[in-house]
């Protein structure tokens, strides 16, 4: 079949747009591959979203302006995108008076296309909303567009934009959004790993309108330690898919080799090629004319991945399977030796670089890893051995950038525990701590309870009955929470904050790195005050509407929801029942405790919150 109509790339994720240099080095490439339209909507751009009825301050239209004739010049269409949805009066003139202002800014500044986003909105009345979301891209293409001279259809994003079935929200939609309209859609889900002629099909229909899938490969913003480097994969196209918009990663440079596959995908996706398509976006990427580059192929190998939940690395898992320690070792070695070549481009070394180094802390853990796992190192002192991985251990741990993180972790604790290393219990002498978590616990877990020693106290992984504190991570089972809630004991928890009665809701957002304090004079608050940069980078916060007796600590500062709250003993929490000790909530998320993750900042307040609890 022939290639999709509209074919670009959104820059739709959270977290830290593009810079101006990012989006021209893209559009220098982009024109040329067919990916030959632009989405402006970096959620980071209040203008964008959150103060959509104001008018863009001079420096920064006059940006946009730049970056528009910058776009025309290299063949590639900008369109801006506006997202009024999470307060637009759909009853009140002014409002869409505000948006057609807005966009008439725009168009005198030079842009001459533009998109309605109404994603990541509430969603109360669906049926209702859907309604209203459709009569304002019907007004706004009556009083805008068309005056304007703007005749192609409009392009917009539903509230309801993923998923296959017609549902309340796209009934109303359909009654008032226009014929010709096209709906960005995310596929089955937000982010998949397959999206089948069966699924647009279905999608079409559920919307009655041509589709423009938007890709939610190769984003990152859901997980900002890693990078997704390998090609698209698991997609068809069939009628009703008209275009293609990729939200690449908030790294620019390394989402290259992403997108390059995404344009040979969407020139002719019935003879698209992963593998051929991968290795020819790796030449073109790394500069790799003669073999130069060949450092980063390892790399590239180790994190191409999708979708998110997929193995990490198969030829390792493969390996390891087999116990072919060689070929693990040969594998890691290669990552072990990555390094960016005088080809490689500096805005991609630069930008790849926190995944270079990891890439190298972990492939020599895991090379000392399949030294021993192999016997290699039989008859040497064990002693030698435990402290040279120990020490490969605590390079990869220091690492925020994942590279098969999870995959060598495995294989270290599996070469410690051969040479008579085990290490899930560290004795102190003071207050025992069982931190419950599931029966794989994660680093972060290990991590704790190695902490939580090493500050005197004697902790543990797995319950105890003489415990004087439980500790709930997001691993252990909602049976284990709901046995602990009724435990006359102090209770930490990030995980199971409903069950456990410590919230009325909670919410793990994405993309974050820090807090509020909000009760600097409390003593779970370390002796911090204001916004604490909790997470050596952007990671996942759990948010919570506590009890109203609990004593909230610090919030988060975007959504002001509780990250650290305090309920004392014998106070009612959320679910009606009496504390039967002190209560309190902290804001890790799935990776917990992790090394690798958490500042001095965040161990401060953790340890700050244990000794309240302990009294």
């Amino acid at each position: 079949m022939s290639g999709l109509a509209w074919r670009g790339v959104v820059e739709g994720f959270y977290g830290e747009p593009w810079s101006h240099a990012d989006r021209l080095a893209w559009f220098d490439r982009a024109g040329a591959l067919g990916l030959d339209h632009y989405l402006y909507a970096p959620k980071d751009d209040p203008w964008h979203r959150e103060r959509w009825r104001e008018p863009y301050p001079a420096d920064r239209l006059a940006e946009l302006a730049r970056l528009g004739r910058a776009a025309d010049e290299r063949g590639v269409r900008l369109v801006y995108s506006v997202s009024p949805g999470l307060d637009m009066r759909f009853d009140d003139d002014a409002d869409h008076e505000a948006l057609a202002a807005k966009c008439r800014q725009l168009l005198d500044a030079g842009i001459r296309s533009f998109a309605l986003l109404f994603d990541d909105v509430p969603m109360e009345e669906p049926e209702l909303l859907g309604r209203q979301h459709g009569a304002v891209a019907a007004r706004f293409e009556r009083s805008f567009l068309r005056p304007a001279g703007i005749h192609e259809p409009v392009l917009f994003c539903p509230t309801d934009y993923a998923g296959l079935e017609r549902t309340p929200y796209r009934i109303g939609l359909d009654r008032t959004l226009p014929r010709d309209a096209r709906v960005l859609w995310t596929g089955a889900d937000i982010v998949v790993g397959r999206v089948t002629s069966d699924d647009i099909a279905r999608a079409a229909a559920a919307f009655g309108r041509d589709l423009v899938l938007w890709d939610n490969f190769p984003v990152n913003d859901f997980d900002r330690s890693r990078v997704f480097l390998g090609p698209l994969t698991g997609r068809e196209a069939g009628p009703g898919l008209v275009g293609i918009v990729a939200n690449p990663m908030v790294e620019a440079a390394p989402s290259r080799f992403a997108l390059h596959t995404v344009a040979e995908w969407a020139a002719d996706p019935s003879a698209y090629d992963p593998s051929a398509a991968a290795d020819r976006a790796y030449r073109a990427v790394a500069g790799d004319d003669d073999g130069d580059a060949a450092g980063l192929r390892t790399l590239v190998d180790a994190c191409s991945a999708w979708p998110p939940g997929a193995p990490r690395w198969p030829r390792l898992d493969d390996a390891v399977a087999a116990e072919r320690w060689d070929d693990a070792a040969t594998l890691l070695r290669g990552l072990a030796e990555t390094a960016p070549s005088a080809s490689t481009p500096v805005d991609l070394a630069a930008q790849l670089g926190p995944w270079i180094d990891a890439a190298r802390a972990t492939g020599a853990a895991g090379v000392l890893a399949c030294r021993v796992l192999g016997g290699s190192r039989d008859g040497a002192d064990p002693a030698d051995a435990i402290e040279e991985l120990s020490t490969a251990l605590r390079l990869l741990e220091a690492e925020y950038a994942d590279v098969a993180r999870a995959a060598v972790l495995a294989l270290v604790d599996r070469a410690l525990e051969r040479l008579g290393v085990v290490g899930t219990r560290t004795h102190g002498t003071g207050a025992t701590v069982a931190v419950l978590t599931g029966p794989n616990p994660a680093p972060g877990d290990r991590e704790l309870v190695e902490f939580l020693g090493r500050s005197g106290m004697r902790a543990h992984l797995g319950d105890d009955p003489a415990a004087d504190l439980l500790i709930v991570t997001r691993g252990a089972t909602e049976e284990t929470a709901r046995a602990a809630a009724s435990r006359p004991v102090p209770l930490l928890a990030w995980g199971h904050l409903v069950p456990l009665g410590l919230a009325t809701a909670a919410a793990v957002p994405l993309s974050l790195d820090r807090i509020r304090i909000a009760g600097a004079d409390h003593p779970a608050a370390a002796g911090l005050d204001g916004d604490v940069v909790v997470y050596r980078g952007r990671s996942k916060l759990t948010v919570a509407d506590p009890p109203e007796d609990a004593a909230v600590v610090a919030h988060d500062p975007e959504s002001g929801r509780s990250v650290i709250g305090v309920t004392p003993a014998g106070s009612r929490l959320a679910d009606g029942s009496i504390a039967p000790a002190a209560r309190a909530t902290f804001f890790l998320a799935a990776d917990g405790f992790a090394p690798w993750l958490v500042t001095p900042e965040a161990r401060a307040l953790l340890l700050a919150t244990v000794r309240e609890l302990l009294g």
